[in-house]
């Protein structure tokens, strides 16, 4: 599925509010838009269903090709809080959205 681009107005309150939260967690101001869209908006898809909650090793991450293999399928991701991929970590799907996933890494207890 194809993206659309959409113009939106904003008073310029509104936008210094969102680019102030936006950039507290390392995002641009459309993938944090789209974000809280898609939070507000979801969808009861495969992905929904049978992969949100799932943990995957880092070592199935490619950051080359900014792609990470889920159960035999490769999915396009987005690391929260934009950090390097820990390939020793765990990573847990938080979101998905079409064929991008939103993934959180696991802390260890030590």
């Amino acid at each position: 599925m194809a993206d659309k681009m959409v113009a939106l107005r904003l008073d310029k309150d509104l936008y210094d509010r969102i680019a102030e939260d936006a950039g507290r967690e390392n995002r641009s101001v459309n993938n944090y838009i789209v974000t809280k869209l898609s939070e507000a908006v979801p969808t009861d898809n495969l992905e929904q269903r049978q992969i949100v909650g799932s943990v995957v090793r880092g070592d199935k991450i490619n950051m080359a090709n900014d792609l990470l293999e889920v159960k035999g399928t490769y999915y396009r991701y987005d690391l929260l809080a934009n950090d390097l991929v820990n390939k020793d970590g765990s990573y847990q799907i938080v979101k998905a959205n079409g064929n991008i996933l939103t993934i959180q890494e696991l802390k260890s207890e030590k």
